[in-house]
């Protein structure tokens, strides 16, 4: 299973695996699976049978377990337009600096009025390794520059941000639970 390189929307698609189909979509830089499950062992067996993960199609693959926040603010009714997930990491070594700044994030969400469910990311719910977010925006771009407000952003947290939209068979009516569940 060798990679080699193809050329796709926007440039070369890096760890493209041999033997696989080019396809004349654009290149989809990440593959988010939420799901509930019993444990962090019985998530990570499952995500074990994903055929693409089976044929070395993912550059890495982490399972993580995300804690939900509880608070109404964070949980806004989704209304109409697009819903978009924000997938932040940490930087390595940054849990100090994600204590001191999560008060000015938690406000700046609420503040903001348009997070629909927001909460860490953990590796075998030890300390938070990231932020996953699912928040109303007309476009990724705007998203994205909404993200880059964040305290946690401004103050250096994270190596990584992806914005992606939520499809919508996969964002539910309300977060609140009223007319429909929450993921």
């Amino acid at each position: 299973e060798g990679e080699g390189d193809g050329d796709g929307e926007g440039g070369s698609r890096p760890g493209v695996v041999a033997g696989m189909e080019p396809q004349a979509v654009p290149y989809i830089e990440a593959h988010l699976h939420l799901f509930r499950a019993g444990s962090l062992s019985d998530a990570a067996a499952w995500a074990s049978t994903d055929p693409f993960a089976a044929c070395g199609g993912y550059g890495k693959q982490s399972v993580l377990e995300w804690g939900m926040a509880e608070a109404a603010e964070l949980r806004v009714p989704r209304g109409g337009g697009t819903a978009f997930l924000v997938h932040c990491l940490d930087r390595d070594g940054a849990s100090e600096l994600r204590t001191e700044t999560r008060p000015r994030h938690l406000d700046w969400l609420k503040a903001s009025g348009r997070v629909h469910l927001a909460g860490p990311l953990r590796e075998g719910g030890g300390q938070p390794v990231g932020t996953l977010l699912l928040v109303s925006g007309d476009s990724a771009e705007e998203v994205r520059a909404w993200a880059g407000e964040d305290p946690y952003a401004a103050a250096g947290l994270f190596s990584e941000v992806r914005v992606s939209p939520a499809p919508e068979t996969a964002v539910p009516e309300t977060a609140a639970g009223e007319g429909g569940t929450a993921p």
